[in-house]
């Protein structure tokens, strides 16, 4: 009986080098297909966060302008408390807060009748936001 390494007898080695050749070809498909895959799902893992990222800072930019015109319509509350005999209409700011910060405030108070209308403006970033309020007097 002959062994497939002997001379006479290459046809099954032939084949079984065929089968390896077929093993290796289907488990580098494999690989492939599960490293396309694996990338796409990264990929889009990666566009989440970043818009995720995105929409967080927007949110604290609209919230902190909020704030923003809250303080500048307090500054001109604390004004108009100093000095009772300041006349409408007058302005405050723009103030930068916190200094360097590139977010900014300002404040008008205008006469509306007896009453007195603040409108208080807050700036962060890309997003500005006003806050209006009226004084009895």
């Amino acid at each position: 009986m002959r062994t497939p390494n002997q001379p006479g007898n290459r046809t099954p080695h032939r084949a079984l080098c065929r089968r390896r050749s077929a093993r290796r070809a289907t488990a580098l498909l494999v690989c492939i297909f599960v490293m396309s895959i694996t990338t796409l799902i990264v990929v889009s893992m990666l566009d989440t966060q970043t818009l995720q990222m995105k929409a967080l800072r927007h949110t604290q930019e609209y919230e902190r302008s909020l704030y923003l015109a809250g303080a500048a319509v307090h500054h001109a509350l604390a004004q108009l408390e100093d000095g009772p005999d300041l006349p409408p209409p007058f302005g405050i700011g723009p103030i930068e807060f916190p200094a360097g910060s590139g977010n900014t405030y300002s404040a008008q108070v205008v006469e509306d009748g007896d009453d007195l209308v603040i409108t208080g403006t807050g700036t962060s970033g890309s997003v500005t936001r006003y806050l209006q309020v009226t004084v009895a007097q």
